[in-house]
C-alpha cells in the first residue's frame, strides 16, 4: 500500500509541475524571475522521475544510471536557487554573473564529474523491493555543498527582509525565512543525510511530494500566478485526483514503475478533457438566448430625454448607474468622472462594488485596464476575451463585466463599470447597441453640465464684479470723508480702516487681476513670505523642502498672498500656547499615464487651537469668519482658494480641535 501511495503521489506532483510550467509559459505578463523558476520545476520533474525508479526496478544497470542521473540533477539545484535569489533581489531576470555564481556552477560540475566516475555511489541497498543507493566516501562533499547553499540563501533573505518595501512582500519573505527554508532543510536531511547515516525506509520518499507542494506554494505566495477561475479549477482537479489516488493505493495489487510513469500523461489527458468540456459548456450557455427582453428604441428615448434634464453631476451619475443596471441586468455599478487633479478620476456613484475593488484600477500607477480604456477608448467586454487572457483575468478578479468609456467631443469624460458575482452572463446584440449609445449620451450629458456650471460661475462673478465696483466707489468716498473728519477718534478711524480693507478684499475677490505668470522656485517664495511675518519665539518653525522639485509657473504676488494669509492664520492660532509651524514641499507622482501633468504638493501644518468640525466645510466660503471680533472679514480664505483655483490647483484642510490644522495645496506644472 505504501509503495503504491508513494508512486501515485510522486506521479501527481510531476503532473502539477507540468501544469505550473505550462501555466507560467502561457502568461502574457509574468514576473522577471519566472524563467529561473521554470528551470527549477524542470529539475524537480527529472529528480522525481528518477525517484519513481527506486520502486521495484531490479535491473542494476538501470538503477545505477538512475541513481547517477538523480544526483547529478540535484547537484545543479543550488546554482539555480542562488540565481533565483539574485534575480528576486535585483529585479532582473538574468542577473549579471558574480564570483559566487561561478563558485556554485563550478562545484556542481565537480560533483557531477565525481558521480560519473563512481565516487559518490558505491552500490545498491534493497529494502523489501525498494532500492536505495549506497553512498561512497565523497558523498559528504555533496551534503556539505548543499547545506552551504541553503545557509547562503537563508542569510541573503535575512538581509533582504531588513530592506523590503511593502507589507505583503515582507510577510512573504518572513514566511520563507521562518517556515519554508527550515522545512526544506529538514526534508533534504531526511532524503540524503538519513540514508547516509544508515536509516533506510520507504517513508523517506514522501519528502519529494512535500518538496514539490512547497515549491508550487511559493509560486502563489510570491504572486507568480493570478488567482483566477482556471487556477482554481486546476487546484480542484489536483485535490480530487489526490483523493482518488489515495483510495486507489489501498488496492492489494502492487503497481510497477511503468504504471506510475504512464499515470502522468493520463492525468494530463484527463485534465485537458475536463477543460474542453468546461469551455464548451460555458460557450453553449453563453450563446443561449436569454429571456430578458426590452424595447431598444423605447429605452434609448428614455435615456436621451432624461439625461438632458440634469444640471448636477451627482444626480446624473445616480440616474445613469441605476438605469444601466436595470437595462443591462447587472447587480454592481460604478460611475466615475474625470477631474483635473493628482487623482484624475473620482467615483460619483457606487452600487454593489466595494470601494476597495474600484480604487486600485483608478489609483494604481500604470493600471493595465485603465491604460487600455484611456488609449483605445473602446468598451471592454470581459466575454470578448479568452479566459486565459490578462484582460479577462483582471476583470474577473474585480467582478467586472463591462467597462464603458464616456466620450464627448473626443474627450474622455469618465467611465461606467458594470459587473456582478455570476461567472456567466450574456450581452445580446441589442445590449451592445444600447451600450454604444449609452457611452455617447452619458459623455455628452457630463460635458454639458460642466459647460453650464462654467457659464453660470462666469456670469455670477461678472455680476458680482459690477456690484462690487459700485459699492467700492460709494464706500471709498464715505471712508475718505470719515478719515478726514475723525482724525482724533481712534475707534471710528479703526472702523474706517476695517471698512477700507473690506472694500479692497471684495474688489480682489469679485474682479481678480489677470495672472502674471513667472517661473519661480516655490521654496524661495515660501522663505520670502516667512521672512516678512513676525513669528513669536514660542512658535517653532520647521522647513521640510524637497530639493528635487523644478521651478513652477505662477503669479508671484498672488501666490505670496496665499502663503501670507495661511501663515498669519497659523501664527494667530498658536499665539497663546505656541507650537510647531511646519512647511513641507514635495512633488507628487503620476496616477494616470494619459494625464501626464505633474504636480507640486505644499503642506502647512500648525499645532494651534484647530477648527471646529462644523466649520470645516464653510471656511472657504465668502464672508465666513470666526474672528469677527479681531477684524476678520471672511474673505481671506475665499481669496486664497480663488487664487489656487485660478492656477488650476486645489486646496483642502483637515483639523482637530486643540490639536492643530493642516492646509494641503496641490499645484499643477501646466496651467
Amino acid at each position: 500500500m505504501m509503495i503504491n501511495l508513494i508512486g501515485f503521489l510522486i506521479a501527481l506532483v510531476i503532473f502539477a509541475h507540468v501544469l505550473v510550467i505550462v501555466g507560467l509559459y502561457r502568461q502574457k505578463v509574468m514576473p522577471f524571475f519566472v524563467p529561473l523558476y521554470i528551470y527549477l520545476n524542470i529539475l524537480m520533474i527529472v529528480i522525481e522521475i528518477c525517484a519513481l525508479f527506486f520502486l521495484q526496478t531490479s535491473r542494476l544497470e538501470i538503477l545505477s544510471a538512475v541513481f547517477d542521473a538523480r544526483l547529478i540533477v540535484e547537484a545543479f539545484v543550488p546554482p539555480i536557487l542562488v540565481a533565483l535569489n539574485q534575480a528576486y533581489n535585483s529585479g532582473v531576470a538574468w542577473p549579471k554573473p558574480k564570483l559566487n555564481n561561478f563558485f556554485f556552477w563550478g562545484m556542481s560540475m565537480l560533483i557531477a564529474i565525481f558521480v560519473l566516475q563512481g565516487k559518490m555511489i558505491s552500490g545498491v541497498v534493497n529494502l523489501n523491493g525498494i532500492f536505495f543507493p549506497q553512498y561512497g566516501r565523497f558523498y559528504p562533499l555533496f551534503l556539505s555543498y548543499f547545506y552551504f547553499c541553503l545557509i547562503y540563501v537563508f542569510v541573503d533573505f535575512l538581509r533582504k527582509n531588513k530592506s523590503v518595501g511593502t507589507d505583503s512582500e515582507a510577510g512573504a519573505i518572513k514566511k520563507l525565512i521562518l517556515v519554508v527554508l527550515p522545512v526544506f532543510l529538514i526534508l533534504f536531511s531526511f532524503l540524503h543525510l538519513s540514508p547516509y547515516l544508515g536509516f533506510i525506509h520507504p517513508v523517506i520518499l514522501f519528502s519529494y511530494p512535500i518538496l514539490s507542494v512547497m515549491l508550487i506554494y511559493l509560486a502563489f505566495k510570491f504572486h507568480l500566478f493570478d488567482y483566477n477561475e482556471r487556477g482554481v479549477n486546476a487546484i480542484s482537479f489536483f485535490l480530487v485526483s489526490l483523493l482518488y489516488l489515495v483510495i486507489f493505493s489501498f488496492i492489494s495489487i502492487r503497481f510497477q514503475v511503468w504504471s506510475f510513469i504512464l499515470l502522468i500523461p493520463l492525468l494530463l489527458l484527463v485534465f485537458k478533457l475536463y477543460q474542453m468540456i468546461e469551455f464548451y459548456t460555458v460557450r453553449i450557455l453563453h450563446t443561449r438566448n436569454f429571456s430578458e427582453m426590452y424595447n431598444l428604441e423605447e429605452e434609448l428615448e428614455v435615456l436621451f430625454t432624461e439625461t438632458g434634464k440634469y444640471i448636477d453631476n451627482q444626480a446624473l451619475a445616480q440616474f445613469l448607474g441605476e438605469y444601466a443596471q436595470k437595462v443591462l441586468r447587472c447587480s454592481k455599478c460604478a460611475v466615475i468622472t474625470a477631474q483635473f487633479d493628482i487623482r484624475p478620476y473620482q467615483i460619483l456613484y457606487l452600487e454593489g462594488f466595494e470601494k476597495e475593488q474600484i480604487d486600485p484600477i483608478l489609483t494604481t500607477s500604470n493600471s493595465p485596464l485603465l491604460e487600455k480604456l484611456e488609449l483605445e477608448r473602446q468598451v471592454l467586454n470581459k466575454f470578448d476575451y479568452l479566459p486565459h487572457s490578462s484582460v479577462y483575468k483582471q476583470m474577473e478578479a474585480s467582478q467586472l463585466y463591462l467597462m464603458i468609456p464616456l466620450i464627448a467631443h473626443s474627450k474622455l469624460e469618465g467611465f461606467i463599470f458594470l459587473g456582478g458575482e455570476k461567472r456567466i452572463t450574456r450581452f445580446l446584440k441589442k445590449d451592445l447597441e444600447f451600450i454604444r449609445f449609452f457611452s455617447i449620451s452619458a459623455g455628452h450629458a457630463f460635458h454639458n453640465i460642466q459647460s453650464i456650471q462654467n457659464t453660470v460661475q462666469t456670469q455670477k462673478m461678472a455680476d458680482l464684479g459690477i456690484v462690487a465696483s459700485q459699492l467700492a466707489h460709494d464706500f471709498q468716498s464715505f471712508i475718505t470723508l470719515v478719515k478726514l473728519d475723525t482724525s482724533e477718534e481712534d475707534r471710528v478711524r479703526q472702523r474706517a480702516n476695517y471698512m477700507e480693507k473690506l472694500v479692497k478684499d471684495l474688489l480682489n475677490f469679485a474682479k481678480p487681476k489677470e495672472l502674471q505668470l513667472t517661473m519661480v522656485d516655490i521654496n524661495e517664495l515660501v522663505d520670502m513670505t516667512l521672512d516678512v511675518i513676525k513669528i513669536p519665539d514660542k512658535i517653532v518653525l520647521e522647513r521640510h523642502y524637497s530639493q528635487s522639485i523644478p521651478k513652477i509657473n505662477i503669479d508671484i504676488d498672488q501666490m505670496r498672498r496665499v502663503f501670507m494669509n495661511l501663515f498669519e492664520n497659523s501664527v494667530n492660532a498658536m499665539k497663546d500656547k505656541g507650537g510647531r509651524l511646519k512647511v513641507t514641499t514635495r512633488p507628487l507622482r503620476l496616477l494616470s499615464p494619459m494625464r501626464r501633468n505633474t504636480w507640486m504638493y505644499i503642506e502647512i501644518l500648525d499645532e494651534g487651537k484647530g477648527i471646529p468640525e462644523e466649520f470645516l466645510e464653510k471656511i472657504f466660503d465668502p464672508f465666513f469668519t470666526t474672528r469677527k471680533n479681531e477684524g476678520g472679514n471672511g474673505l481671506g480664505l475665499a481669496i486664497v482658494k480663488q487664487i489656487i483655483t485660478r492656477h488650476k490647483g486645489f486646496i483642502d484642510v483637515t483639523s482637530k480641535l486643540n490639536k492643530g490644522t493642516i492646509f494641503n495645496i496641490r499645484l499643477p506644472y501646466l496651467i
